[in-house]
Formats: C-alpha cells, structure tokens, sequence
C-alpha cells in the first residue's frame, strides 16, 4: 500500500468530486460502492445463515458455534484500532480490494473440502481468524470512506441508502440460504459468499472517485496517530456517550444470529427454511426503517433508544412463543426500530468526526463495540450448552432494556440530533 499524496487541505465535498445537487440513485462511484456492498450483504446472510446450521449439523454443539464465532470476531479487538490508523495512512480502495480477495479465497477452501471429502470442521476453524483479520481491515477502510464519497451533508442520505442495500441482500439471503442448506448443503452455500466478496472487489475497481480526502499530514509514529483517535473520542462528551451506549447494546446482541438459530432449530425444530423465512422478514422490516428514514430530515438520539427497545421486546417475545405469524411480525417490527437505530448511530458517528481522522476514530468506536463481541459470543455458546436457547434469548432481551433505561435517565445522548437529507 502507499501512502496518500499531500496536495494540500481539503475542501470538503467539492475536494471528493461528487455533484451534490444530484440523486445519489444518479451517482455511478455510489451505485457501484453500494451494489457491491450490496453483494457483501448477500453472501454475509448466507454465510450467518449457513454457518450456524453447518456447525450445528456437524457438531451437534452449540458450544462450537461460539467459539468458531468468537474467533472471527478476536482480530476486530486486537486489530481495530491498528486498522483505523492505516485507513487513514494508506490508500482505503486497496485496503477493501486486497480484502475481499483474500476472503473469497478463505471461504471458497470450505465448498472444496467438502468437494474433496476432507472434514469440513477444522477448515472452518483453520479459516476463522484470516477471515477475520481481513474483516477488520475492510471495515476500518471502507466505514471511512462514505463521507469522501458523498460528501458530508448527504450522510444520512447515502447511510439510508446503503442500509437499504444491505436489507435488500439480508431479505434474499436468509430465504435462499434456507433453500440451499437443505438442497446441497451448508459447505456449498458458503462458496456463494465466496463470490460475493468476488462481485465486491470488481464494483471497487470500477469507482473512479477517490475514496478518502487528501490532506496534508504531519510525520509521525502509528502509536501517535492511534493515540490523537483515542483523545478525540475521550474529550467528546456526546460522542463517547453514543459509543458507550452501543457498546453495552452491541455485548448482548452480538450473539442474537447464533442464539436464534440454536432456538429455532434445537427448542423449537422448525426447518432451515423457516430459519431463512424469518430473517427475511425481518430484512424486509430493516427496508421499511429505511425508507422511513430518508423522509427525514433529521432524527433524534430517541430513535437510537427507540430501535433497542423495540428490538428487545422483541426478543423476550420471540424466546415465549411457537407460533409462527407472531414470530415474522415481530421480526418485521424489529427489523424497522433497528434500522431507524442504526442509521442514526452511523449517521451521527460520522458527522462527529473529522475526514483525517475518521479511520482512526471510526475503527475506535468498532473496538468499543465490537471489542466484548469474542467473549459475549463464547459466553453465548456456554449458556445455549448449559441452558436453552429460549432462557438466553430473554436474558439478552431483559439485559438490553435495562441499558436502555440505564442511559435514558444518566445521559443527554438522546437529546442528539444528526442530519439525514439536506
């Protein structure tokens, strides 16, 4: 990778190119960025529809599921932050490109050991950690360019969009991740992930525009660079909050997929393609959020509050009932309040944070997250082995409105406000 040319401060949106007088739906470098985004999304629904159900059908373990997931998750805690301050450094196209490469190559090794009739479950753990070694690359590059792509008062526009995108690809997944799983089985499907991060890697060649802004940069170390991320998050009290927030939030959601699965398959029995009816539902609810989302002008910190507790009423229902209509409602519900809370996170994050510093900060904030995920999703697999799918999902429920409460009471951060349309 190389380092960004110095040609002086930026602009702002003038500096990226884009015309911001035009539809983002009329925006070539955009519709580019978020088709292959799009696909991403595809092959991830398949993959955490797939995977669950194959290390189920192997293992029979709901213990397996854990720590397969917590290693993918590990390097998202160990890198992030690293992976921010190169977003910032080095040429964020390359950063994603190399990545979704190097996964489709990882993943496609599962469809052929099956093909080669090798044991499917230690490749699975083999691949576990590069997978996510170069998710923790992608991400930390590819959250820090939508800004540079379009400009900062079209954010919550582009965000909008692209949560639309990738509902898209989570409605369609799940469905015909369902459909495959029980036609070839889960090995086969995951190479369909393979592809996608294929079909991503073309759309970022094909973008013209640059992805980050040129800057000029004083010399200096990685650890300074990581350090001047880390003061700007502690010194800003509105966005510290907001990260706190949806750090204790994303501990107790992290496992919901592995969670869910293990619930509908082992407590209930219902089939793979109910697993796959049920999540795209609740992606057709995440759409609708969406939508709703881009009819605004703006959104206030209420809605972040509002999508969480929708979404654990939802669990606490959805860990009580066997009655099918009443669990795609409530994935429908849930899939609307969460989509309205993310846009809002996302959203707010990123007019928050200055372009020379969004790599660092943005991958800061992910480590903040996402950091407890390893953990919260081995201590996931241990209750699912120890309890039932059904009592782990009403403590996630239960946990997540009591932090709710928690920061609605001690906390301004719902008072905040972020732009979505100009």
């Amino acid at each position: 990778m190389s380092t960004l040319p110095s040609t002086g401060p930026s602009t702002g949106a003038a500096e990226t190119g884009e015309d911001t007088g035009t539809s983002l739906l009329r925006d070539r470098d955009f519709l580019l960025f978020a088709g292959g985004q799009g696909a991403s999304a595809l092959g991830d629904s398949l993959s955490k529809t797939a995977l669950p159900l194959l290390v189920l059908a192997l293992t029979g373990s709901g213990l397996h599921m854990g720590i397969i997931s917590m290693l993918s998750a590990l390097p998202m805690l160990v890198l992030g932050i690293p992976a921010g301050a190169w977003a910032d450094r080095f040429d964020r196209r390359r950063m994603m490109l190399w990545s979704d490469i190097g996964r489709a190559l990882l993943v496609a090794l599962v469809p052929l050991a099956a093909a080669l009739d090798i044991s499917v479950v230690p490749v699975l753990y083999a691949i576990a950690v590069p997978v996510g070694v170069l998710y923790a690359v992608f991400e930390a590059a590819c959250l820090s360019c939508v800004p540079s792509l379009v400009g900062r008062d079209r954010l919550g526009e582009a965000n909008s969009l692209l949560s639309i995108g990738n509902a898209l690809g989570y409605m369609t997944g799940p469905a015909l991740a369902g459909v495959l799983v029980a036609g070839v089985g889960g090995a086969v499907t995951l190479g369909v992930d393979a592809v996608t991060f294929a079909v991503s890697a073309v759309t970022l060649m094909l973008i013209r525009r640059p992805l980050q802004m040129a800057v000029e940069r004083a010399p200096g170390t990685m650890t300074q660079e990581v350090r001047e991320g880390m003061r700007f998050i502690v010194s800003h009290r509105l966005l510290r909050s907001t990260l706190l927030y949806w750090a204790a939030i994303t501990f107790f959601t992290s496992p919901v997929i592995i969670c869910a699965t293990y619930f509908i398959r082992e407590d209930l029995g219902w089939s793979p393609k109910v697993i796959g009816l049920i999540i795209t539902t609740y992606a057709f609810g995440a759409i609708l959020g969406a939508v709703v989302a881009t009819r605004l002008k703006q959104m206030s910190g209420m809605v972040m509050l509002g999508g969480t507790v929708v979404g654990s009423v939802g669990l606490l229902v959805l860990s009580t009932t066997a009655w099918l209509p009443l669990t795609l409602c409530v994935a429908l519900v849930v899939g609307m309040g969460e989509a309205l809370s993310g846009i809002l996170y996302t959203t707010l994050r990123a007019q928050l944070i200055p372009d020379e510093l969004l790599g660092r900060v943005t991958t800061t904030a992910q480590v903040a997250t996402f950091g407890l995920r390893p953990l919260s999703l081995f201590v996931a697999g241990i209750a699912l082995e120890t309890t039932s799918g059904s009592l782990t999902l009403a403590a996630m429920g239960i946990a997540c409105l009591l932090i709710s409460i928690a920061f609605a009471l001690r906390t301004s951060i719902f008072s905040a406000t972020a732009s979505v349309t100009r």
